[in-house]
């Protein structure tokens, strides 16, 4: 395992700077991609989505691929070029430009937003996997109240058991409880990981990175 913790000049919130699995990762932190590299051991691709740094809000993945809305295809051609030369990608037409806000995955299976209930069965068959629909606390951005790799699930601390339970079955992974950022109850901004190690803030407090650590499947 390995464990890099740094803020991304300054920022505690890794997850937005980019997303892993166990075959790639993604970031627009081009200053942090050698040490994501060797974090993660996978390689790293910098990609500059919509001119921004934030990649992880306008994408989400698996091993087999990513899902990015239209208007990335739309209007930025030479970072989908880039992203195509290292993955499947999905472009799905939605109005909703953060889909990386309104997805938890991993190799398993997908929990979408009910924002994008309509691509359910695009997703499933792009990917391969079950997909399911829930709201995580209640609330539609499941991409940042959830963080899921292919060894286990952090969760935002008011999910609901019902939640719970339909995101354990359709991961197939257990899942947890959490904060980051010594309090952030949103994990999916917190930090960028794979089954290889992890990236957080250097704000993360002691009991936090235990629950991580324990979580992903790191002890």
């Amino acid at each position: 395992m390995h464990i890099l913790r740094s803020n991304f000049d300054g920022d505690p919130n890794l997850g937005l700077y980019g997303f892993a699995t166990d075959s790639f990762c993604f970031t627009g932190a081009d200053r942090y991609a050698s040490k994501l590299r060797d974090t993660l051991e996978v390689p790293v691709h910098v990609v500059h989505l919509l001119n921004m740094d934030l990649a992880k809000i306008f994408c989400a993945g698996n091993s087999k691929g990513i899902v990015t809305p239209k208007v990335i295809k739309d209007f930025d051609s030479e970072e989908v070029e880039k992203i195509r030369k290292h993955a499947d990608m999905l472009s799905i037409d939605t109005v909703y430009s953060s889909v990386g806000n309104l997805v938890l995955m991993n190799d398993s299976g997908i929990v979408l937003s009910p924002l994008l209930k309509r691509h359910r069965k695009e997703m499933s068959r792009f990917f391969g996997i079950e997909c399911e629909i829930s709201k995580i606390a209640g609330m539609n951005i499941v991409g940042s109240m959830g963080f899921a790799t292919n060894k286990g699930c952090l969760l935002h601390p008011k999910v609901k058991e019902k939640e719970k339970r339909l995101i354990e079955k359709t991961l197939q992974v257990d899942a947890d409880i959490t904060t980051v950022n010594f309090g952030s109850p949103y994990p999916g901004a917190g930090l960028i990981a794979n089954s290889n190690g992890f990236a957080v803030s250097e704000k993360t407090s002691g009991p936090e990175l235990g629950r991580i650590t324990d979580v992903l499947g790191f002890l």
